[in-house]
């Protein structure tokens, strides 16, 4: 990979990362998340420690803590609800008080690996071993699957909430939340550990183990693989309208257009600004601005349909973990390994 500090002070539209405040939580950070309406930040951190922040000062609002450190936390979308996944086999759901509302055991392992809530806010699924389980907010059971061949590797709602995407060895599989309705399985002859499903409900992408990124089209059954990825493909983003999936695997971002007849015999965008292997991806909202995260401490971020290069530029303490865009897309969280943690405005003015 070429040295490409240069193309960082490249002519072309700005945007500017603009400090608004910044927490040293010493412990290896694991978990990130806004709440929907952008006025909390949760951090979850290696020693079992949940903080809920002011997203506005950083004030620390309170504190909770596990018997294991912690993998997942997740607002839900519709209510002041903040559900923590934990290494301790339990999945916790909070007020943002503080509140104890409930607590989900895992099942099949010693933790809880995955959390998701469905888009309407009312069910929360979480993945432990093989199996993923699905509950009301009051921790009323709805749904348990079968025993996957694999540990579950990854989950994600449908965008409309009537089916669950777990991954593991051997592909994908869908759970439908009717009654009556049969599991579907999307195969794969290898490990998948990343997963990410269209906006628009239509595509369910998945990072490989064999330092791939492979997809489906749900209506057709369609599949087809992108390859030559030096690493494997952890990280996935898909744009707002479903048009522009983000891909990792090396220092250079690679994203893939789905329209016309593409990806399929199309070249991808290639985002060349990082010098070390990516880390954290995440898009923006309606303005398709992507932030992209790298071992190199980097945050950098593009206007893919705009320009190759990056158009603003913050710089971490050490190798960047987490990235998360707000929810209206105007304010951009960081964390590193060191338990940094920057939260910044986007702006096209720059603030000296």
């Amino acid at each position: 990979m070429p040295q490409v500090k240069k193309t960082k002070k490249s002519a072309g539209p700005r945007l500017h990362l603009v400090d608004v405040w910044a927490l040293e939580a010493a412990e290896y950070p694991r978990a990130l998340d806004w709440s929907a309406d952008g006025e909390r930040l949760a951090l979850g951190t290696a020693d079992g420690t949940l903080r809920v922040l002011d997203a506005a000062s950083g004030t620390l609002l309170h504190t909770k803590s596990s018997g294991g450190a912690l993998t997942r936390v997740c607002w839900s979308p519709r209510q002041r609800m903040l559900a923590a996944a934990s290494e301790d086999g339990t999945c916790r759901v909070w007020r943002d008080t503080g509140e104890l509302v409930a607590e989900l055991p895992g099942k099949g392992a010693g933790w809880v690996d995955h959390v998701a809530w469905a888009p309407e806010g009312e069910r929360l699924a979480i993945a432990s071993g093989r199996i993923a389980r699905v509950f009301t907010v009051r921790g009323e059971p709805v749904l348990e699957t079968d025993a996957h061949p694999s540990t579950v590797t990854g989950m994600e709602w449908s965008p409309q909430g009537d089916a669950l995407a777990t991954i593991c060895y051997g592909g994908v599989h869908l759970w439908s939340l009717h009654k009556g309705s049969p599991a579907r399985h999307l195969p794969w002859k290898g490990s998948l550990i990343a997963l990410a499903w269209s906006p628009d409900g239509e595509v369910i992408a998945c990072g490989s183990q064999d330092c791939s990124v492979h997809f489906w089209r749900l209506r057709s059954g369609k599949d087809s693989e992108m390859t030559g990825y030096p690493a494997k493909p952890r990280e996935l983003a898909w744009s707002s309208d479903s048009r522009l999936l983000a891909t990792s695997g090396e220092a250079t971002i690679c994203v893939w257009r789905f329209e016309g007849d593409g990806p399929e015999g199309t070249k991808p965008l290639l985002l060349k600004g990082h010098e070390d292997l990516l880390t954290a991806l995440d898009f923006s909202g309606e303005d398709h601005t992507l932030a992209s995260g790298s071992k190199d401490s980097d945050v950098l971020l593009w206007r893919p349909e705009v320009t190759p290069k990056p158009v603003g530029l913050a710089r971490m303490k050490d190798a960047v973990v987490l990235l998360r865009f707000s929810p209206d897309g105007q304010r951009l969280a960081a964390a590193d390994e060191t338990g940094h943690v920057e939260v910044w405005r986007v702006s096209e003015t720059r603030v000296e």
